[in-house]
């Protein structure tokens, strides 16, 4: 019985394997519509337009800040933030995840993996400051996000993470001005 049980096991995770390219291969396609679908309205400035875009483009975990395939970090963040700066909620909050180092969302289970291994650049006070700024856009999610990453930063961080929220400057956004040019070469 243990080794039928053990066999099912190591067949399923097989069959994990093999269905994960599959998976992947799908989202790389379903964002390339996206990006297809949107891409003249968010060059002639549509808030939303952008944000599907940005989300399309988001995000690669090969060197953060370079582009592989249809994902490019930077051109991401550049769309997101057009966005953001037009007040488009889910826009700040995307961008805050980011900058928090999330930048996988659904069933990718080959972008987690190399996620966990390759890590995320981040910045977490300006991660806070862009989720504070979705919070208060009434963004699903946003208000737990903000309280988990405050909780994970040290005093320093909560320090400038506070004078970010409460600065009347807009909020630092572009990909080179919050990570840097050297965590970021161009692709």
């Amino acid at each position: 019985m243990l080794a039928r049980i053990a066999t099912l096991v190591a067949a399923a995770g097989l069959l994990g394997a093999c269905a994960a390219p599959v998976m992947e291969g799908a989202s790389v396609a379903k964002d390339q519509v996206i990006y297809d679908e949107n891409i003249d309205k968010a060059k002639a400035g549509d808030a939303e337009a952008q944000y599907k875009v940005g989300e399309a483009l988001c995000c690669n975990l090969i060197g953060a800040g370079k582009k592989a395939g249809l994902y490019d970090t930077k051109k991401a963040v550049q769309w997101l933030c057009a966005s953001a700066a037009q007040g488009y909620g889910p826009a700040s909050y995307k961008v805050g995840k980011v900058y928090a180092g999330d930048v996988v969302d659904g069933v990718r289970l080959m972008r987690r993996a190399a996620a966990g291994i390759v890590g995320t650049a981040e910045n977490p006070p300006v991660a806070y400051a862009w989720l504070r700024q979705a919070e208060a856009k009434k963004v699903d999610g946003a208000r737990d996000r903000a309280q988990s990453l405050w909780q994970d930063m040290n005093p320093a961080q909560r320090s400038q993470a506070k004078a970010l929220v409460e600065s009347p400057k807009p909020l630092p956004c572009e990909w080179d001005k919050v990570i840097g040019a050297e965590a970021a070469p161009d692709a």
